[in-house]
């Protein structure tokens, strides 16, 4: 299940659905690819398990149209876990976040430079702590915005990898 989330079509169509229920149509012009390239995209979800259909509406010529929805709204990956084989992916999109996060930091605060090896295991660190902070969220209700809900267990994220020993002083 995991080789399906590294992919950033479904993860981009996991995200969208995340807000709020779509159609293939609706994703297919949100995210300018074929109604049959995201009929493949949510057929592999929906046989992982990871979105069902939430309801069925006709449309004005009385064709029903599906509306997808995710089980739920953000899936955190175990960086212990991920087979080596989309390792990288994982590792890389974190990086990327965290490119984001010292960028930031380097505008607002003096902050030393980062190898990319010192980037690489911080992202991993990372990934655990998005994992054990997400673990505490899993019962959250979210009502208006999933995107609250991932900034929120970020931010818990990296305030408690600034507190580990090992990366203590890369923040201070």
């Amino acid at each position: 299940m995991i080789r399906l989330l590294a992919d950033f079509t479904r993860t981009e169509i996991l995200r969208l659905l995340s807000n709020h229920p779509m159609t293939e149509t609706h994703l297919s012009k949100h995210l300018g690819i074929t109604k049959a390239a995201i009929g493949y995209h949510l057929h592999l979800l929906m046989d992982a398990g990871l979105i069902h259909i939430d309801k069925v509406e006709p449309e004005e010529h009385g064709i029903l149209q599906k509306y997808y929805a995710p089980l739920a709204v953000l899936f955190i990956v175990d960086p212990d876990r991920i087979p080596r084989d989309v390792q990288r992916y994982f590792i890389q999109t974190q990086i990327e976040h965290l490119r984001g996060m010292f960028s930031v930091f380097r505008l607002y605060h003096r902050v030393s430079e980062i190898s990319s090896e010192i980037f690489e295991k911080l992202a991993v660190a990372m990934l655990r702590q998005l994992k054990a902070v997400g673990q505490e969220h899993t019962k959250d209700v979210v009502l208006a915005d999933a995107e609250s809900l991932r900034v929120k267990i970020y931010a818990e994220a990296l305030s408690n990898l600034t507190k580990e020993k090992d990366w203590h002083s890369l923040f201070h």
